[in-house]
Parts: structure tokens; sequence; C-alpha cells
């Protein structure tokens, strides 16, 4: 139990409040790691947040809770949130995440899921756990590419760069009020999101031309009850070339164009991902309802 509470501890003697300065390095004991099957990312990871809080659980067990069928490539952090609430765990999921704001989670015990790419240059979406850092470096449990991935600042957020800096954390209950000190006022979705917005205009004025910075902030404006700005956000998001395959991931501009009337689009794009992956719950039922608009 000591060494479960030592990194919080840690960082409470060396801040005096546990909320500015946090120590220089940091490795979470107890952090487990196994190498996926196909598409299991989210199971494997599963089983290491679960495995760090004490409870064991195997990866075909993870997956057949958390997969709609055998083969099924797509699990979202919802998703993935909902199975480790089945063992007791809160979490949190949050965007426009940055390196202080993981330094500080691990600092204060708590392993931290980040969605990003595979690697750099690739398309598909995934899922690792960061559970330790240096300066200047994280320490990541990835079930692809080994359990002490050692990843840059750097390259952290440019990985992070096309999830818009989503992050999970899962936490025991009594643990809520070490989360909240951590997370600051993006403990609070709506604030979070207005972080994300203010974050969103930030990089798509830095980067114009990257339709995952456009992506980012249409999705705030979507959250935050912004619908047709977050609209046109999306169509120019999908002008720069949102590859086919991120659609099977993400879905808010369905979403926007459900809210404004943008039928024909969700239709088009959905159709052309279906290509892909013909039996995703996700797309099938964003084209249903685009399908029954038009119809009306």
């Amino acid at each position: 139990m000591l060494a479960r509470h030592l990194p919080a501890l840690l960082a409470l003697l060396l801040t005096g409040t546990g909320a500015a300065a946090i120590p220089r390095s940091m490795t979470l004991p107890n952090v487990g790691h196994e190498y996926q099957g196909p598409d299991n990312c989210a199971p494997v990871t599963a089983l290491t947040v679960l495995g760090y809080f004490g409870t064991q659980v195997s990866q075909r067990q993870a997956a057949a809770a958390m997969k709609d069928y055998v083969g099924d490539p797509q699990v979202s952090s919802l998703e993935l949130a909902a199975y480790l609430g089945r063992f007791g765990l809160r979490s949190v999921i949050r965007y426009a995440g940055d390196v202080e704001r993981l330094r500080e989670l691990v600092a204060q015990g708590f392993p931290v899921v980040v969605q990003q790419r595979l690697r750099l240059g690739s398309n598909v979406a995934h899922f690792r756990t960061v559970y330790g850092y240096s300066a200047g470096r994280f320490l990541v449990s990835d079930p692809i590419r080994g359990p002490s991935l050692q990843l840059s600042d750097a390259e952290m957020l440019e990985l992070w760069r096309y999830y818009n800096g989503e992050y999970l954390v899962a936490y025991r209950p009594d643990q809520e009020a070490q989360i909240r000190q951590a997370l600051g006022t993006d403990f609070n979705v709506s604030a979070n999101w207005k972080h994300a917005q203010e974050h969103g205009l930030q990089d798509v004025k830095a980067r114009p031309g990257d339709p995952y910075a456009w992506w980012g902030l249409a999705k705030a404006n979507l959250r935050l009850g912004n619908a047709s700005v977050a609209s046109r956000q999306f169509k120019r998001a999908v002008s720069l070339g949102v590859p086919t395959l991120y659609y099977l991931y993400r879905q808010e501009a369905f979403e926007a164009w459900l809210k404004t009337g943008q039928f024909t689009d969700i239709l088009t794009l959905t159709r052309r991902a279906l290509k892909l992956y013909p039996d995703s719950k996700e797309l099938l039922s964003f084209q249903a309802q685009a399908s029954k608009k038009v119809d009306q």
C-alpha cells in the first residue's frame, strides 16, 4: 500500500500543497504490460489500468466485454471508461492535455491513458498508458511498441495532436479530491471544453493547414453548443484532408451536421468509410439517421 501512495506523498512533501513543483522524475510501480492481439489496444489498456489498481482481468475477457464483435477495430474512450467502471473505478476524459498535465497526474500517482497515433505518419488510432517521466521524456506502456516505450516531449505532443490532447484518468472514488486538485478547472467538463476551444484557436492560428487542429476546435465548439460554427469548422477540416480512417474513430462532424441539416455530407462520408469498415455501429447509425432525414 505504501508503494501505491508513494508518488502522491512525495509530491506533497516537495510542494507543501501538491499543486506546485513536482519531482523531477517519477516512475509508478506495479504497471503491467501485455502485447495486444489484433485491434486490442483498448482491452490491453484496460487490463493495464485495472492491474495497477489491483484487479486482474485477461485480454480475452476485456475484449469480449468491450468489443461489439470479434475483430471490432474501434473502442472509444467512453467505452473504455464504462468497462473500468464495472470494477469500481471512476474516469475522467478530458482534452487539450499537455506535457505539464501528464507530469502532474503521474506525480500524483495516476497512470494516464492517452489516445494518439500509433506512430508518426500513421492514421491508426492507439491507446497507450503514461506511467513515468523524466526531463524531456515520458515512460509509456504501449500494447504494440512495448512495456517501456520512451517518448520525448516533442514526440508525445506530435502523436497526441491527432486526437487534440485527449486523455483518460481512472481513479478510486476515495481519490476524487486528488484528481480535482491535479486537474484544477479542467475537472469541470464545461471548463475543459472552453480550454479546448481556446487551445484550438491557438492551434488553427499556428497551423491553419492542419485538419486535426480544425477538427479539435470544431469539437470544442460543438460541445459548447455552437453547432453552426462547429459545422463550418468540420467542413474546413474535411477539405484540408481528413483521412477516411479517421471517421471510424471520430464522428463529431456527423453530430454537428445532423443538427445543421448537412445530411448529404454525412451520407457521402459514411458511405466512404463503411467501404473500409462495413460493420461499424457508429457509422451505420449516422448513415441511418441522415438517410431518414433525407427521405422525410
